[in-house]
């Protein structure tokens, strides 16, 4: 690629998190391993900025004003229109975001413990006896999906189509087509969807796409392409993330005897591990769009330049953190940027922290010694959410 007039030679790499070898065997250690410089150049699709620094990373998210996330979209061009509120930046933002706020505070979400619970020990029975699974097609991908069903007040028997358009969607990066065609499914399903609801009593339900249906943005209802857009964010936002979350925790926990004898003797550990596993593993990758010249980090950008803020350099970053490639499910200082900072820091934080954490109480119950199974290595797939394809696990069952 040709190099732009401002970019220093220097500091061009060759950087690719999305296919890169090493991305795909272990893609914290090779993003450790990038570390280096500051901030460099990736020659990568059509080229970027990467920060590599805990500090400018946390600063850049605080900046919407210089790096934009308005030309966010899954996958590129495909979406209709501007996506509210995920492809907006402030004010613009926090005006569509205050609907969604309360819905995700810790006491609503704290409510829904009991309903995940059970549906995450259901999915752990099916499997629990077996003596062997594969972690993400029996618990990582149809635990996030089915809440989220379940959530938007859909028919649980959705949940199996939406785990498909999910997978197509976020990870097909091999065929553009299977991508867009899934984003085009979830959109005319949600549209239908969103239709319906809008002619029902908003009043004679309690799941979320009722409470958007009476949510208001500046004194007014809003309308329907709006709640499309919120329900698709929705969808991006809460179902691939979480199965990251969860292949990488108990790829962990498969590979780490230590650790799992010990959250089995402390139990209260298992909230401050979901925390260190998050740290350790923080999976997004989000791109942003700088507005304006500005000198940052160091180094002359340009207005349309693309950004880099990868959540695992800047949680796994030696300058903040002790030990940073190890972990201590008793930490405690942990300062992880896993649900990124600023205007756009996730609004489900607090719903993921309690998915992880039911998730490893349900299987460490039934299955509480469990390693990878022989000659099966992680299947791990990179890009702008990293995650494992497969996990296969052996241990002794338990008696039916």
């Amino acid at each position: 690629m040709e190099l732009a007039e401002h970019v220093d030679p220097v500091l061009v790499r060759d950087f690719d998190y999305h296919s890169g070898p090493a991305f795909l065997v272990d893609p914290f250690e090779a993003l450790d391993r990038a570390r280096g410089d500051r901030v460099f150049f990736s020659n990568a699709y059509g080229g970027y900025w990467v920060l590599t620094r805990a500090a400018d990373i946390r600063e850049a998210f605080q900046h919407p004003d210089l790096f934009s996330s308005a030309q966010f979209s899954i996958p590129a061009g495909v979406y209709p229109r501007t996506m509210r509120p995920l492809a907006l930046d402030p004010p613009d933002h926090t005006r569509y975001r205050q609907p969604l706020a309360p819905l995700f505070a810790p006491g609503p979400v704290a409510r829904r413990e009991p309903e995940l619970r059970r549906v995450c020990a259901e999915l752990v029975d099916r499997f629990a006896t077996a003596g062997r699974s594969d972690l993400v097609v029996d618990l990582a991908r149809p635990f996030p999906t089915t809440v989220f069903v379940s959530m938007l007040g859909l028919p649980l028997a959705e949940a199996t189509t939406f785990e498909q358009w999910n997978h197509d969607l976020t990870h097909a990066y091999h065929d553009p087509e299977i991508r867009k065609k899934a984003a085009r499914s979830i959109i005319e399903y949600l549209d239908d969807v969103v239709s319906a609801r809008q002619k029902e009593n908003p009043d004679d339900r309690e799941d979320l796409l009722s409470a958007l249906v009476r949510a208001e943005v500046d004194g007014r209802l809003l309308d329907h392409e709006e709640l499309v857009d919120y329900a698709f964010t929705l969808f991006v936002a809460g179902l691939d993330t979480v199965t990251g979350m969860l292949g990488f925790t108990f790829c962990c926990l498969a590979t780490r005897p230590d650790i799992r004898t010990r959250l089995l003797a402390e139990p209260k550990l298992v909230r401050g591990a979901v925390e260190e596993f998050l740290r350790a593993h923080a999976i997004i990758n989000t791109a942003r769009v700088v507005t304006q010249d500005v000198t940052f980090a160091g180094v002359d950008m340009r207005a349309g330049d693309r950004l880099l803020l990868s959540t695992a350099l800047a949680s796994r970053d030696p300058e903040e953190v002790d030990q940073p490639d190890v972990v201590l499910v008793d930490r405690e200082v942990n300062r992880h940027l896993a649900f990124g900072a600023g205007p756009h820091r996730c609004v489900g934080s607090h719903l993921a922290r309690l998915e992880l954490a039911i998730a490893i109480d349900e299987v460490l119950a039934r299955i509480p010694d469990f390693h990878l199974a022989p000659g099966e290595e992680p299947v791990i797939h990179a890009g702008g959410s990293f995650g494992i394809d497969r996990l296969v696990v052996e241990w002794e069952p338990e008696d039916a």
